[in-house]
């Protein structure tokens, strides 16, 4: 889905809906995280570029917890009238809804949608001495014995991707979930844990200083940092694109004409070099499109993680 959205719309320009649709007071643009991480970065870049074209500008307030369910329940809640936003992200607007008995909020009908504003790529990464070359290899070794994959906490793309990847071969691991990727890579830096699925910003130093071994793009084309290292299609392997994706949703019953609004000045801040370039620099892709794009995503996401879930018999609680 991403890689369709990625070709057809991330040049396209914004659309002709203007400030005059949005009341005339900032745009609060909750981060359900806490603060400093690639999602929080981005919103902040793109709040700043996209201030011109708002009434009042664009303010970002973080409201961590529960995995992002905090700070989605405060936003379905918030004013439906333009000034309310929501910092999508893998979680939160994709796993939570299987993954939580009750997350405080119904994805798919207390959100509309306004605009995919980027993907961090992930790549599959191994402890140095692990004996397996290829995914091939790694497969072979995960029916011989028992590996360990680390994550930064149940939940994370990197959770689900290894469980995604069981349920697609039939392999058997065990899941060592860590408070962040910071633990998590120094335990596979040391060797004590065996795989790790991470976002490329934060694991790309470790793989180009030797450290551990990259063995597969977690996405449908190679990353541009590790050109030598094949997708999982390439090795056999289908169905196993996975990008930690972010944009922008809004309450349910937000003014169409508002959705406009938001999509067009978020658009043109995609458009804007400086943040193509920081993105960049981030590991981050911009993307853009419509709303109705973004909603044809949300829901994609939200039916393939719960099939995942469900299958794999996980829970965050």
């Amino acid at each position: 889905m991403l890689k369709r959205i990625f070709l057809a719309v991330a040049l396209l320009a914004p659309g002709a809906a203007g400030a005059a649709d949005l009341p005339d007071r900032p745009v609060r643009i909750i981060v359900p995280f806490t603060p400093g991480g690639t999602s929080d970065i981005v919103a902040r870049l793109l709040a700043e570029a996209a201030g011109p074209h708002l009434p009042r500008g664009a303010v970002v307030e973080n409201r961590g917890g529960a995995g992002g369910n905090i700070g989605m329940a405060e936003a379905a809640r918030g004013a439906a009238d333009g000034t309310t936003l929501v910092q999508c992200a893998f979680g939160p607007c994709g796993a939570n809804p299987a993954l939580y008995t009750n997350p405080g909020y119904d994805l798919l009908k207390d959100f509309s949608p306004v605009i995919l504003t980027g993907a961090v790529r992930n790549v599959m990464t191994v402890r140095r001495d692990l004996p397996a070359q290829n995914v091939q290899e790694f497969i072979a070794l995960a029916r011989r014995q028992t590996l360990t994959f680390a994550s930064s906490g149940v939940g994370a793309s990197n959770h689900l991707g290894p469980e995604l990847l069981r349920s697609i071969t039939g392999i058997e691991m065990t899941h060592v979930p860590y408070r962040g990727s910071g633990p998590a890579i120094t335990d596979l830096v040391a060797g004590r844990v065996d795989v790790f699925f991470d976002n490329l910003p934060s694991i790309l130093p470790h793989i180009r200083g030797g450290s551990v071994r990259a063995l597969a793009a977690v996405s449908d084309r190679r990353i541009p940092e590790l050109p030598d290292v094949p997708t999982f299609a390439e090795q056999g392997v289908q169905g196993m694109a996975i990008d930690s994706w972010f944009g922008f949703m809004a309450p349910a019953r937000t003014p169409p004409a508002a959705i406009a609004a938001l999509n067009a000045a978020f658009g043109r801040a995609l458009q804007d070099p400086a943040v193509r370039t920081r993105m960049a620099e981030l590991g981050a892709a911009p993307i853009g499109g419509t709303p109705e794009q973004m909603g044809a995503h949300v829901r994609a996401e939200a039916a393939r993680w719960a099939e995942v879930v469900s299958k794999q018999g996980i829970r965050a609680e």
